[in-house]
């Protein structure tokens, strides 16, 4: 069986209280907060921003997500072409919110066949939910990244699969989600989980009494805790009042929450049936949970719909072809620029000459992730994304001279209408984004954000 070496959750900065939701739409609060993503995030992004702190290479990526933005593409290939992997094999899971632990299971069976040493499972989801509807408050928008090679600190030491034909969890292309989620808390859950778990447990030759934490994905917190009270064990937290339940990647996050600690852990994800893997930790694995849910803001209602693109036009104007992003896939996604061999100048993008000396003899090279602010502008005349202005949103760009050399002009994001700590000197980090979407093509690329 192959191991979890390591671990990065990514949180969206943005996170908005129930109450606050409740006020605005007369549904009844359900307590605590959620996180939300920005306008210009979503599964894609959220994966690299997750993925990109894990350090080493990768022979493989899983993405699993319920909420890709393509209905034809690969979001694997995106996340590794961003993270700058050569020769990956690339794999997407969809369509349930097991994706996670399917992919995790792929995983183990990858690295367990010999034939890949370092395999990153990778878990995002932003799912669309209808204003006023209980959805709204359940779900809210994250991603976690895994890594899974031979030797590691959290050793999978077994795992049981086994679907369920419930209607369950649905939703319709270009809908929202919208379900009776009573049918999958009183008749698929509990079921699904207990016979996943009792079934691996007798492979095992354990009982639940072996096992320091059993964590499962559920419709509600509520069906968690039941369950988990059922077979007298403690329930830890689920994390509901913080973030909300993070679609398919809520398994993985519930996971990163006991990676700190050692132990046995039995990790249920479920989805039309149920997938659940033992996992015993030897030695701590640290993750960032604690700095991702710190270091996030409170937004108001009607700043969440417009990051939902529900107020507010965003209209285009004209832009690149899709083949110039294709040809400029080095310099716009994995970022590298030019450093020149003569006067040693770094710069980005990358062109025929040196900017500096007029040299054509230059080396590509990967930029740095941190900069600091040179000069900004914030303009009103245009809102984020360069998009037709709304007066209340606007466009702000940032020269910023990277840590490793080089000045580019960046977009920068995380904010709405409060710039404060946007000033000359002020450090910054980049992060992937969605630059704009244009005839029906969602266009990719990095951005400046205060640094997290």
């Amino acid at each position: 069986m192959a191991s979890i070496s390591d671990c990065s959750v990514y949180l969206p900065v943005w996170k908005i209280k129930r109450e606050e939701i409740a006020n605005h739409t007369g549904m009844p609060s359900m307590g605590g907060e959620k996180s939300v993503a920005h306008w210009d995030e979503d599964s894609i992004t959220m994966a690299v921003e997750a993925a990109k702190r894990l350090k080493g290479n990768f022979d493989a990526v899983l993405f699993a997500s319920t909420s890709s933005p393509f209905r034809i593409k690969q979001s694997a290939s995106f996340v590794a072409s961003a993270l700058d992997l050569e020769n990956a094999f690339t794999m997407d899971f969809s369509n349930s919110f097991r994706a996670s632990t399917n992919a995790l299971i792929t995983a183990n069976e990858l690295v367990d066949s010999g034939k890949f040493e370092r395999v990153l499972v990778v878990s995002a989801d932003s799912i669309p939910t209808k204003p006023g509807s209980i959805y709204e408050q359940l779900y809210g928008d994250g991603a976690v990244a895994l890594a899974v090679e031979k030797n590691g600190a959290a050793k999978i030491i077994g795992y049981h699969s086994a679907y369920q034909p419930l209607p369950g969890s649905w939703m319709l292309k270009d809908e929202f989600l919208s379900y009776d989620m009573r049918l999958d808390a009183i008749f698929g859950y509990a079921s699904s989980i207990q016979r996943s778990a009792m079934s691996l447990l007798g492979k095992l030759g354990m009982s639940p009494m072996d096992f320091d934490r059993i964590i499962a994905s559920a419709p509600d917190p509520k069906s968690y805790e039941g369950l988990v009270k059922a077979v007298g064990a403690k329930p830890e937290e689920f994390f509901f009042k913080r973030t909300g339940i993070l679609g398919t990647a809520h398994p993985l996050f519930l996971l990163a929450s006991q990676l700190e600690k050692t132990g046995r852990i039995l990790l249920g994800g479920y989805g039309e049936g149920a997938d659940v893997i033992a996992i015993e930790v030897s030695e701590p694995i640290q993750t960032n949970i604690g700095r991702m849910l710190e270091s996030r803001k409170e937004m108001s209602y009607s700043d969440y719909l417009y990051n939902k693109g529900f107020i507010a036009n965003r209209d285009a104007p004209d832009r690149p072809p899709i083949t110039k992003l294709w040809r400029e896939e080095k310099s716009v996604i994995r970022f590298y620029g030019m450093k020149c061999k003569k006067c040693g100048t770094v710069s980005y993008p990358i062109s025929r000459r040196c900017v500096e000396c007029g040299a054509d003899d230059f080396e590509e090279v990967k930029l740095g992730e941190r900069g600091r602010i040179y000069t900004f502008t914030i303009d009103y005349l245009v809102s984020p994304g360069n998009y037709v202005g709304d007066g209340a949103h606007p466009h702000c760009v940032a020269v910023v001279d990277l840590e490793r050399g080089g000045r580019v002009l960046f977009e920068v994001t995380d904010t709405l209408t409060d710039f404060k700590g946007t000033e000359c000197d002020a450090e910054v980090e980049r992060t992937f984004r969605l630059l704009f979407e244009k005839n029906g093509f969602r266009y990719y690329g990095w951005k400046a954000r205060p640094a997290r």
